[in-house]
């Protein structure tokens, strides 16, 4: 791609690429969902199109703390993984959640079969995605259980020696056989909620930690016996305010001996909502017992349909991408290690019964695989955010005019500023309810800028379409003595936009 210089900024268009964005004219009008449009909502004067924001391949990304979800492929086949290559590998995700599925794995006694596995943990690594590996639920050949449910949970600690010693034997040999390939194991999934009990009682009153950390300490022996190095995670805690209490005892029972990861699922209906003051309660936890533990979102999404309930009343594409966006960019301005989005595939097969549960990014429900709207979103925010972008402090104010009897409501914008490099980027948005329609609303915004040379030609990226608009100067305005920089009017959308400079794409150096 070329410098910018004077002569060929005006004339500059982003190269063409291999998917383009569907037509997001064709979001449904039943909603009213329609797309940002600088000409339809008044901006035209504001804004010039350039192009569509190039996206990544993951296999060229050395490092990101984004990740996806490849759940429910075990003994639930809730899709073709296959299928989900030639998408998924455009995503620019780096790390993908797969579930073990030791029922499986292990359909006689002793004997593993990891040809499905193996599968879907070369075919990651083949597109550079890292797969890690959740070692989770029962076994139905150990568990002498009268009308038994899918072995989803059923933990092997409530089942005597001869499940725990089944356990132990098929920990040994996933440690044993993904050596070299995979380095990161869970241990269970959502041990505080469904996932864990006897048949007369999978969603326990009061789950008790001590277990956890007993079924924690037994898979971590096991697996670093044949990997000494392999980082255990912890926890897959399902969100909420009543897992506080569940998570102390984990900490009181000494998980951090065990564990180098602790990993959190913070399920709700808005991205942004109790979160930070959660993950300082888990930090100050950890702190307190003096072990340096990492934290990483393990498990979060959004459907655009679904037959569950509890999952959001507006259940949509359009919707499922403005969370996506925020979802990402909320956790990584909150320091998780890794944020993993769920999920890859929509889930069908009966995963759901009466219906698709439309987690993924991707629309499984075809002969054909098809990307959704929330999978360009996610090739924006892996394009903009991979170890060379880092959260700054940054100064960011966004109003609409102050007049009389404004509400405080309306200038509770969310903002945040990054570095790339040396390349800033700054977002802003306004946190309504992902299920009421917020609109388009006209702001002024001043930046501070700190390196006025990294900051010459100011851009406005919508990740959700990926078109990228130059700002046309006449709306702008910088102020040197005091190191703001001023856009007279802006967008205000309920999910992010991002404000950089035309080097951040333009320069391959910075990719």
């Amino acid at each position: 791609m070329p410098k910018m210089t004077k002569k060929n900024n005006a004339e500059f268009k982003l190269p063409p690429i291999e998917i383009e964005p569907p037509n997001m004219s064709e979001w449904s009008e039943e909603y009213g969902e329609f797309p940002f449009d600088p000409i339809k909502d008044g901006f035209s004067n504001e804004f010039e199109l350039l192009g569509f924001l190039p996206y990544r391949k993951s296999i060229d990304i050395p490092e990101s703390p984004i990740g996806i979800g490849y759940e429910c492929l075990d003994h639930r086949k809730a899709y073709d993984f296959a299928k989900t290559i030639p998408i998924m590998k455009n995503s620019g995700v780096k790390w993908a959640r797969v579930q073990t599925g030791w029922s499986r794995v292990e359909t006689e006694k002793g004997v593993y079969n990891f040809a499905w596995l193996d599968e879907i943990v070369d075919g990651l690594l083949a597109i550079g995605i890292q797969p890690w590996l959740s070692v989770s639920y029962g076994n139905l050949l150990y568990m002498d259980i009268e009308n038994p449910k899918p072995s989803m949970a059923y933990a092997p600690l409530l089942f005597g020696n001869d499940a725990i010693q089944g356990w132990r034997n098929y920990c040994a040999a996933l440690a044993k056989h993904y050596k070299g390939r995979v380095s990161r194991w869970e241990v269970w999934n959502e041990p505080n909620a469904g996932f864990w009990g006897m048949p007369s009682d999978p969603m326990p009153a009061n789950p008790n930690p001590v277990e956890y950390v007993e079924l924690v300490k037994v898979t971590a022996k096991e697996i670093r016996k044949h990997q000494p190095d392999a980082k255990i995670v912890g926890g897959a805690i399902s969100g909420g305010g009543c897992c506080n209490k569940y998570i102390k005892g984990l900490v009181e029972n000494n998980i951090a001996d065990y564990i180098d990861i602790f990993s959190y699922h913070p399920y709700g209906p808005m991205p942004e909502f109790y979160i930070e003051d959660r993950l300082k309660y888990i930090r100050s936890l950890f702190a307190d017992c003096g072990k340096t533990i990492k934290l990483w979102q393990g498990e979060c999404g959004r459907p655009s349909r679904t037959k569950v309930e509890g999952r959001g009343d507006k259940l949509t594409t359009a919707n499922q991408a403005r969370y996506l966006t925020r979802r990402i960019l909320t956790d990584l301005c909150l320091g998780f290690d890794m944020t993993s989005y769920f999920c890859a595939g929509d889930l069908g097969n009966d995963y759901q019964p009466g219906g698709v549960h439309g987690q993924g990014v991707i629309d499984t429900t075809g002969k054909e695989y098809h990307p959704k709207p929330a999978f360009f979103a996610l090739q924006s925010m892996t394009y903009l955010f991979d170890s060379k972008t880092k959260c700054v402090n940054s100064n960011i104010e966004v109003n609409r005019g102050f007049r009389k009897l404004n509400s405080i409501a309306e200038y509770n914008v969310i903002t945040a500023g990054f570095l790339r490099g040396d390349i800033p980027i700054y977002s802003y948005y306004f946190p309504e309810n992902i299920d009421i329609d917020y609109g388009v609303k006209r702001v002024k915004i001043h930046i501070w800028v700190e390196d006025w040379d990294k900051f010459k030609n100011p851009i406005l990226i919508d990740p959700i379409t990926r078109k990228v608009f130059k700002c046309k100067r006449k709306r702008t305005y910088k102020n040197e003595a005091s190191g703001m920089y001023g856009f007279r009017s802006m967008p205000l959308l309920d999910y992010p936009l991002f404000i950089t400079d035309l080097s951040l794409i333009q320069d391959k150096s910075s990719q």
